[in-house]
């Protein structure tokens, strides 16, 4: 399958680029940095930027993002755009006291822990470049985004006392700790600002944390389900488009997914790819090319670009289960729509339709490399006999 450049994750990336020189420069316009150093701050965040871009799609391609291997980068984006927010507001913030732990905390929960690790150390490193005077405030926002990038990885999935015992404990003691290197004197003052602050972050992470990692693995079956709502883009313009395909894709989708539960496969990609299995229909022929197309710019589930590209086994046999199932459906649907409704006013005449469909398939090797056994073949026919619905 081709790789394309995609509009949807393009606008995103372009997006988080703008984010980045927005932040940079409120950053450096609220503290006065002279207008040469900030160019200089400019091209070092460009510099990251390429590195953040390229671990980005790197992780993309290999299903680490959302495990989802077309995500449109909205849920990073967002992550983004909180980290930059959070950066502006350390820039306010008194010497050593500056948040920076939530950074990759924050990016961590919408992305990875390596996404964390690189969005934190450049907004400690715009920060130590335009607000920092003290090698050792820079430092600890180094060490602070680095137990921060660690502890999320383990915050992901178990919420421990451990863990906001560790977040409090250095949000209260590294503060004071590293202005005394800086200073050689002891500020009680940082202690209990520090306390308050982790007592903060501890609050912040209970209540935010562990609800937008659900949220960011579940994207797939989200996306699914929003992929078939009546208000969908796509669903409307196939509406639009021509009521007969429309009412042909949703057919296909109810029954793929009824055959789907008959044997255990993926309800969900199977409705969804049901419906979508001929959308290149709008984009016109080639339509299995058009659909591709429309599926990687609406950056919908690998899955389901799959099965799309398999249309009509026009180049690839079913490769899956879901993929075999939907292959049935849609030709047996076709057959029933081409013969009139007299001709399927006998029951009979139906049957024989399904039985002769199915047959073909089988007896041209369609669904060797599917994983449709025997057993599940004769199961989706009887379904489709007894039960289904076609007209």
């Amino acid at each position: 399958m081709k790789e394309r450049i995609v509009g949807k994750r393009l606008r995103n990336v372009l997006f988080m680029l703008f984010i980045t020189l927005a932040a940079v420069g409120t950053i450096g316009y609220s503290r006065a940095v002279w207008l040469d150093s900030m160019l200089a701050v400019f091209l070092v965040s460009l510099v990251f930027f390429v590195l953040f871009l390229y671990v980005l799609e790197h992780h993309r391609a290999g299903g680490a993002l959302s495990k989802n291997y077309e995500t449109d980068f909205r849920k990073v984006c967002k992550g983004y755009l909180i980290t930059a927010i959070i950066a502006v507001v350390c820039s306010f913030m008194p010497e050593f006291l500056q948040p920076v732990i939530i950074i990759p905390i924050c990016m961590a929960a919408f992305s990875n822990q390596s996404l964390a690790l690189i969005v934190g150390i450049f907004w400690n490193a715009v920060l130590a470049l335009t607000t920092v005077t003290h090698v050792q405030e820079a430092v600890l926002y180094c060490l602070l985004t680095l137990i921060g990038a660690v502890l999320a990885e383990a915050m992901e999935y178990r919420r421990l006392l451990w863990f906001d015992m560790i977040l409090f404990s250095v949000s209260v003691m590294l503060p004071g700790i590293f202005y005394y290197l800086a200073y050689q004197e002891v500020r009680l003052q940082l202690f209990l600002l520090g306390a308050v602050e982790g007592a903060f972050i501890c609050a912040l992470i209970a209540v935010f944390f562990q609800r937008t990692v659900r949220s960011r693995d579940l994207e797939v079956p989200a996306l699914l389900d929003d992929m078939l709502d009546e208000s969908f883009s796509l669903v409307q313009e196939l509406s639009h488009f021509s009521k007969k395909d429309y009412r042909h894709a949703r057919r296909v989708s109810e029954l793929a997914a009824d055959c789907a539960k008959v044997v255990g496969a993926n309800e969900k990609i199977c409705r969804a790819a049901g419906f979508y299995y001929r959308i290149g229909i709008i984009e016109g022929e080639p339509i299995r090319e058009s659909g591709l197309h429309i599926a990687q710019e609406q950056c919908f589930p690998e899955e389901v670009i799959r099965i799309i590209g398999e249309y009509n086994d026009e180049e690839y046999l079913p490769s899956t289960v879901e993929s075999a199932i939907i292959h049935m459906v849609d030709g047996v649907v076709k057959k029933m729509e081409v013969l009139d409704q007299t001709t399927m006013a006998s029951e009979w005449n139906q049957d024989m339709v399904i039985y002769q469909t199915l047959n073909e398939f089988s007896a041209k090797g369609l669904y060797d490399k599917a994983g449709l056994s025997m057993n599940m073949f004769l199961k989706i026919r009887e379904y489709l006999v007894k039960e289904g619905d076609f007209l």
